[in-house]
């Protein structure tokens, strides 16, 4: 949306302007290089102070013999937040009671026979849900693959949350809002308008809820789990960590009262979470640029990807194979005209994707690493040559620095 929005600002004349609490790190790095002009809101408005935010270590918790999805700390603070008439976000980045339903006899994971992924039980509906193409299945009494009835449910979703805070805080009212309550017309509407309205004391949500909310009496913000997409294997999960955290700390004590933000986390000295906690950007960016310059992740470099998608297994693979190799020689020889180091081109690998099978289809990608010189513009359109010769219906587009790598 912003690049499209600047292509038109330019074939225009208009000006644009992109705000953020946690602009992207690329798009910091080229305020702050001269190519926009950067301009910065260091207070609050009214200069109202930042929420107070304490970290938890949640490996003590449990050490402590504390099972419940809250801290001694945060249940303290929701007491506290409840009696005085105030109210409290919860923010959960995952939706569904457990994330995944496993046999601790074999250790067997119950999966998604359309897509590469494990199915999330869902307790109010008692089926476990694909998150990805939307299939349930019944949970079995027995193991599928052993045939002992040792299924468990690991892991915790905002369902498992709402139901501990009603055990833990009776009379408290509650809503929830993430994909599966927020599926009806006006939905979002009416759950934020009761909650603004006062008929609920806490707020339970995923990352729908961590942006734009101004509502003064929430005074208490509870981060379930801070440490969800940190270790995603995605380079950008440092720095949407960072702006997950720091945004919804940002929802608790904008009105008269001050705020209070309970951080639980099991990696608590990790720098992110350090950095999101003292809601320091600035921090976090020299943080991140560092370490994306030292291992040459984009804004050094770029991320091109093509995905091949369709029922045939081996098919998709041979097509996925032929195409790398050839794109691999039409690369070369954009650098060679232009007298480019073969180098530049820093990887290349067809393999099954990430997430190989989505919605009953096979995925194979072809993914390729560009350090980001002079010479890049000709590669990329040499690549986009190659795609459309080779156009046809198994060939996904072009991604550059795909939104995500699954």
């Amino acid at each position: 949306a912003a690049e499209v929005a600047q292509k038109r600002a330019e074939l225009s004349g208009a000006a644009v302007v992109l705000g953020s609490a946690t602009p992207s790190v690329g798009t910091f790095r080229r305020a702050l290089s001269g190519r926009y002009s950067l301009i910065e809101l260091p207070n609050r408005v009214n200069n109202a102070p930042l929420p107070r935010v304490k970290i938890v270590d949640m490996r003590a918790e449990f050490l402590k013999g504390n099972s419940s999805v809250f801290s001694e700390a945060l249940h303290g603070e929701l007491k506290r937040c409840f009696d005085a008439g105030e109210q409290a976000i919860l923010f959960m980045n995952r939706r569904g009671y457990s994330t995944f339903v496993s046999c601790r006899g074999c250790g067997y994971t119950l999966k998604c026979p359309d897509c590469d992924v494990s199915m999330t039980y869902h307790k109010y509906e008692n089926v476990m849900k694909c998150h990805y193409c939307g299939r349930t299945k019944n949970i079995p009494k027995v193991c599928p693959e052993c045939g002992k009835p040792h299924i468990k449910f690991f892991g915790v979703g905002t369902q498992q949350v709402e139901e501990q805070l009603k055990e833990q805080f009776p009379g408290v009212t509650a809503l929830r809002m993430d994909y599966d309550t927020t599926q009806g017309k006006d939905a979002h509407y009416k759950i934020l308008d009761r909650f603004m309205r006062g008929e609920a004391q806490a707020l339970i949500g995923t990352q729908m809820i961590a942006k734009g909310l101004d509502i003064p009496n929430v005074t208490t913000v509870g981060v379930i789990a801070a440490d969800t997409m940190l270790h995603v294997p995605d380079y950008r999960s440092a720095e949407r960590t960072f702006q997950l955290l720091t945004q919804v700390a940002g929802r608790a004590g904008r009105g008269e009262r001050e705020g209070s933000v309970i951080v639980q986390s099991y990696t608590p000295e990790h720098a992110v979470i350090e950095l999101a906690a003292n809601q320091d950007y600035r921090g976090f960016y020299d943080y991140e640029i560092a370490s994306r310059r030292a291992g040459l992740f984009p804004p050094f470099s770029l991320f091109i990807r093509i995905v091949f998608t369709g029922e045939n297994e081996a098919a998709i693979d041979d097509m996925n194979e032929r195409f790398a190799a050839e794109m691999k020689q039409r690369i070369y020889t954009a650098l060679d005209a232009q007298g480019a180091s073969r180098q530049e081109l820093l990887f290349m690998v067809a393999s099954p994707a990430p997430m190989k099978k989505r919605q009953g289809l096979y995925r194979y990608e072809t993914l390729m690493k560009l350090v980001r010189t002079k010479h890049t513009a000709a590669v990329i359109d040499a690549i986009y040559t190659l795609c459309n010769e080779r156009r046809r219906s198994e060939m996904g587009n072009v991604e550059i620095n795909p939104a995500d790598m699954f």
